[in-house]
C-alpha cells in the first residue's frame, strides 16, 4: 500500500462502480404475463388436437376444435340447448345447496359431540363406502325420472365431501382455547360463532370447492341413467348418434359450469377468509 493513499479507496469501490438495482416489472404487466402463461398449455393442446384430428386419429372419434366451436354456435343460435341448460342448472344448484347444508350441519353436530361421533361415524363411513353411482337406479325408483332423482344423487355426493371436511375442521379446534373461552363466560352460541365457525371456515370452504365437480358428476350420471331433459341426456343422445362434436360441445358447457362455480366459490372464500391467510395446508379429499 503506497504512503498517503487512504485505505477507503482500496477497500471499497466507488459509487460509480456499483450496478444499478434491477427494476421490477409493473404489476399489470406481471398479471398479463401470468394470464398468458396459464393459457399456453390449453392453446397448445387445442392446436395439437386440431392438427392430429384426421391425421393421427380418425375425426369420427375426436372431432375438431373448429367443429366443436361451430356446433356450440349452432346450439345457442337455434336455442336447442337452452332447455337442457335450464334443467341441468336447476338440478346442480339444488343438489349442491342441499348437500352443502346437510354436510355443514352434520359435520358440525358430530364434530361438537364426541359421543354422537362414536355412535354415528361408523354408519356414515359405511354409507360413504357405497358407490354413489349405484344409487342412481334406486333414486329413480323413489323420486322418478324427473328432477328429484338428480338432485338427490348430487346432494348425496356433495354431502360426504363437505361433511368430512367440516367434521375435521371442528375437531381440530384447540381444546385449551375452548376452555379458556368458557372460563371467560362465553355461552354455547358465542362459542359457536366466535371459536368453532371461524376455525372450521377454511375447511368448510375447501369442502365446498371440492364438491363442485362432484355435484356435476351426480347430476350428469342421473341424466345418463334416465331423464327427459338435461345436458346429460343431450350428451348421451349425441354419443348414440355418433356426433363427437355434439359430445364435446356438451362437455365444454359442463366445463364452463364448473369453471364459473369454482370462480364464484373462490371469490366467496377470499371474502369470508380475508382476515386469515391460508397456509396452503388443510384437509384433504377423503
Amino acid at each position: 500500500m503506497s504512503e498517503g493513499k487512504p485505505m477507503t479507496d482500496l477497500a471499497y469501490p466507488t459509487s460509480t462502480d456499483a450496478k444499478p438495482p434491477r427494476r421490477a416489472l409493473p404489476a399489470n404487466i406481471v398479471r398479463t404475463l401470468q394470464f398468458f402463461l396459464k393459457l399456453l398449455p390449453g392453446v397448445a393442446l387445442l392446436l395439437f388436437w386440431q392438427y392430429s384430428s384426421g391425421r393421427l386419429i380418425k375425426e369420427i372419434y375426436v372431432s375438431k376444435p373448429t367443429a366443436v366451436a361451430q356446433r356450440l354456435y349452432e346450439l345457442f343460435a337455434s336455442g336447442e340447448i337452452y332447455p337442457h341448460l335450464w334443467t341441468t342448472g336447476q338440478e346442480l344448484v339444488l343438489g349442491y345447496v342441499l348437500g352443502v347444508a346437510g354436510g355443514v350441519v352434520g359435520g358440525y353436530t358430530l364434530g361438537r359431540s364426541p359421543r354422537l361421533a362414536r355412535i354415528f361415524e361408523p354408519y356414515v363411513m359405511a354409507f360413504y363406502g357405497v358407490p354413489k353411482i349405484a344409487l342412481a337406479p334406486l333414486f329413480i325408483i323413489w323420486f322418478g325420472i324427473g328432477m328429484g332423482s338428480k338432485v338427490a344423487l348430487a346432494s348425496i355426493m356433495v354431502f360426504f365431501l363437505v361433511f368430512y371436511n367440516v367434521f375435521a375442521g371442528v375437531r381440530s379446534v384447540d381444546r385449551e382455547l375452548v376452555n379458556l373461552t368458557l372460563v371467560m363466560g362465553a355461552n354455547q352460541r358465542q362459542l359457536t360463532y366466535h371459536v368453532f365457525l371461524p376455525a372450521a371456515a377454511p375447511f368448510v370452504m375447501l369442502g365446498m370447492r371440492l364438491a363442485i365437480p362432484y355435484s356435476v358428476i351426480g347430476v350428469i350420471v342421473g341424466e345418463f341413467t334416465s331423464s327427459a331433459q338435461g345436458l346429460g341426456l343431450f350428451i348421451h343422445e349425441a354419443s348414440s348418434t355418433y356426433d363427437p362434436a355434439g359430445v364435446f360441445a356438451g362437455i365444454v358447457i359442463l366445463l364452463a359450469f364448473v369453471t364459473v362455480a369454482n370462480f364464484l366459490a373462490g371469490r366467496l372464500e377470499r371474502r369470508l377468509l380475508r382476515w386469515r391467510s391460508l397456509s396452503g395446508t388443510g384437509p384433504v379429499d377423503i
